[in-house]
């Protein structure tokens, strides 16, 4: 006769018998619990994944690590082409956002926004950005939008002969 595995049970509890606070404290010590043992997973895949590429490459023959090398030159080489032309595109998305005029770029050592993957580096394109002046906001005089308080002329009456004249600015039709 197989053995019966013992499962060790445990006493129901009601929430009746427990204070709010000793549920509090009970749940949160099995939160700690299952937030430690997630993170020590997280630690496990990390490292097992770090020796499984470290492994990958150690058994790699003479031509696949010439044909990653010659990968990681191809990437680098044509990030390095479009690089610049990243930057740009984030400069005037972050100018955009930000509300500010960019500088005209010839002047400027678009290098220096670059990470070292050959990506726009945000947070030094964020930096830059936001050190320029705002653009003040200049509003274009419109004529008949509102009170106007010179340059638009009085309308003194309603008669047909003075607005045409008014019209016409002053020419006699």
């Amino acid at each position: 006769m197989p053995e019966e595995i013992k499962t060790e049970e445990k006493p129901e509890i009601k929430p009746e018998e427990k204070t709010p606070e000793e549920l509090i404290a009970e749940l949160t010590a099995d939160r700690d619990k299952w937030k430690t043992l997630s993170r020590s997973n997280e630690d496990k895949y990390k490292t097992a994944s770090q020796e499984r590429d470290e492994l990958k490459t150690a058994q790699m023959t003479d031509a696949e690590k010439a044909l990653a090398d010659a990968r990681t030159e191809g990437r680098n080489s044509a990030l390095s082409e479009v690089g610049l032309d990243l930057v740009n595109a984030e400069m005037a998305i972050q100018a955009a956002t930000t509300g500010v005029q960019l500088p005209d770029t010839k002047f400027l050592n678009m290098t220096g926004f670059l990470g070292e993957d050959g990506r726009p580096n945000k947070e030094a394109v964020k930096s830059f950005v936001e050190s320029l002046p705002k653009a003040k906001e200049e509003f274009p005089n419109l004529q008949g939008a509102g009170k106007q308080s010179n340059g638009a002329p009085t309308i003194e009456s309603m008669d047909p002969t003075e607005l045409a004249d008014l019209i016409s600015d002053g020419n006699y039709i």
